[in-house]
């Protein structure tokens, strides 16, 4: 009775079988019977191009675009150039904020279908980002609250590789008598060699102005970042240099996804950080999540001494003469449609003066706001 079972269970599904059922379920929109089915099916060692390309719509349809990647992804091995398929792994990066994925599969669509969706190659405007900030001062140390401001834009020189430049500034006065102004240009080159691979190379100029005396520094980046499913990770470096000493930085960066719990995002990187007389290690995490359509929450922390400190892709170098020791804090985005986002950020600093014969720590709140415009 046992082998009599097994053999009947080994022959519930053949291929065309398999596609008259996953094919009615499909155009019923069951969805949920459909992933059940068309896993069972798998299980049996039945695979064919139409079975995941439907799982892949599934999952679509219950808002899971990570696992719809992974369906459409083992679609194109039965057919790399197949339309349904690429347009879908194009849609996938697109509802999940992947610019990488959704322009590399873009370029896979065809000439009439890109024509069709106004999807280009070239744009030398592709989105646009401002934020500003202002952090508390310290009337105990003199120092006055500091300001920042950045402006960014986003240009896409192909499918595969983009350019982001920004230019910004900051000012503060310490001691009640010396003022500093930095001005910043910075530019970051990405390519994506395939849509799981990502390599990104930066450059970061600063040009500060302490009273009359000026200073230059310059931070070179470079990324090699994969990511696979609900997996990603990253190798960083960057190099920054000034007139008093330079300081190198390498971390490894890892990342999951947890698409069942609302979306919840984690990742944490470790950083070493050294220059020719010290080196000291910084550790930097955040989880985030989608409590509700259009929202994400984050919730973040770096701790370690951050002088001299390279981050977010080197878009930000922490090269104040108090440095952090800890930050911690949250973020909020909001995407009222598809082309806007808002964000804002409040951060807690607990920060370092190290100055003549003065070594203290003080506090600092941040508080961040800005706008991405996607044109």
């Amino acid at each position: 009775m046992l082998c009599s079972s097994l053999v009947a269970s080994s022959q519930a599904y053949d291929v065309s079988r398999a596609d008259t059922i996953t094919k009615q379920l499909f155009v019923d929109g069951k969805w949920d019977e459909l992933i059940e089915t068309g896993n069972n099916i798998l299980k049996e060692k039945i695979d064919f191009e139409t079975l995941r390309q439907r799982l892949g719509y599934a999952w679509l349809m219950k808002g899971n675009y990570l696992k719809s990647r992974l369906q459409y992804e083992n679609a194109l091995k039965f057919d790399k150039k197949d339309e349904i398929s690429n347009l879908y792994l194009y849609y996938s990066g697109l509802y999940t904020g992947d610019e990488g994925v959704s322009r590399f599969y873009a370029g896979k669509l065809s000439p009439e279908t890109r024509q069709e969706m106004k999807i280009k190659t070239f744009r030398w405007v592709d989105a646009v980002d401002v934020e500003y900030n202002y952090k508390t001062g310290s009337t105990l140390y003199t120092r006055s609250a500091p300001n920042y401001s950045r402006l960014g834009i986003n240009t896409n020189l192909g499918f595969r590789v983009s350019l982001y430049q920004s230019i910004s500034t900051f000012s503060q006065t310490y001691y009640n008598v010396t003022d500093v102004r930095q001005n910043e240009y910075y530019a970051l080159l990405s390519y994506n060699p395939t849509a799981a691979v990502s390599v990104h190379g930066g450059y970061h100029y600063l040009a500060s102005t302490v009273d009359t005396a000026d200073f230059r520094a310059n931070m070179f980046f470079g990324k090699l970042a994969y990511k696979k499913h609900i997996f990603d990770g990253a190798l960083i470096g960057s190099l920054y240099s000034d007139s008093a000493d330079k300081y190198l930085q390498t971390g490894l960066h890892a990342g999951i996804s947890l698409t069942p719990l609302k979306y919840l995002y984690a990742q944490t990187t470790i950083y070493r950080l050294s220059n020719s007389i010290t080196s000291n290690w910084v550790y930097s995490g955040s989880v985030g999540l989608a409590p509700l359509r259009k929202w994400w929450i984050e919730a973040s922390a770096t701790l370690g001494n951050q002088k001299n400190f390279v981050d977010l892709n080197g878009i930000y170098v922490h090269n104040s003469a108090d440095y952090s020791t800890s930050r911690v804090g949250g973020s909020l985005f909001f995407y009222p449609n598809k082309n806007l986002t808002l964000f804002g950020n409040y951060t807690y600093d607990t920060r370092f003066i190290s100055d003549y014969d003065m070594n203290v720590t003080y506090n600092q709140h941040s508080i961040t706001g800005g706008i991405i415009w996607k044109l």
